[in-house]
């Protein structure tokens, strides 16, 4: 399967209906207008994979690999699922995009769950929390998301 790239980041014109009305001529502007208004409504929302972060991580903003855009914080929201509720083995890196190797050294092995899990990935910052509740340890802060941002361009710039 192909992947779409551009060679520059496309932006959003505003196009007055008069300039494109019937009976009108369609000029070269408008053409073009009409033409950078199609490029970026292709990668205005993009959904792109983050790999697999564990608590304390943060994940980073991504920058989109059609054009080299990169996002801003603002233009971001995480969607996760959980890969496992025990921590990963040595070795994990933040953002590893295959399944890390989970720990052999759980600190609830021998025990009952009371709850699975509480995570959250912070959408201001990109901060992961996964907490797992353990019947006679209590909580522990161990576990493995899969992480995807689903990114949406502003259509003017603004500040994060």
């Amino acid at each position: 399967m192909s992947q779409l790239t551009m060679s520059t980041i496309p932006g959003f014109s505003d196009l007055a209906d008069s300039a494109i009305a019937g009976g009108q001529p369609l000029t070269d502007n408008s053409i073009l207008a009409i033409s950078h208004n199609a490029k970026f409504g292709a990668v205005r929302s993009e959904v792109i994979f983050m790999g697999f972060y564990t608590t304390g991580n943060t994940v980073p903003t991504p920058t989109s690999p059609v054009d080299g855009y990169a996002y801003g914080q603002a233009e971001i929201s995480y969607c996760w699922m959980v890969y496992s509720d025990r921590a990963p083995a040595a070795g994990f890196t933040p953002g590893q995009s295959s399944p890390p190797p989970l720990s052999n050294n759980s600190p609830y092995a021998n025990s009952v769950l009371d709850a699975p899990y509480q995570a959250d990935i912070n959408d201001a910052t990109g901060l992961v929390t996964f907490q797992v509740q353990d019947r006679t340890a209590g909580v522990i802060n161990c576990g493995t998301l899969k992480v995807y941002s689903v990114c949406q361009r502003a259509s003017v710039n603004v500040s994060d």
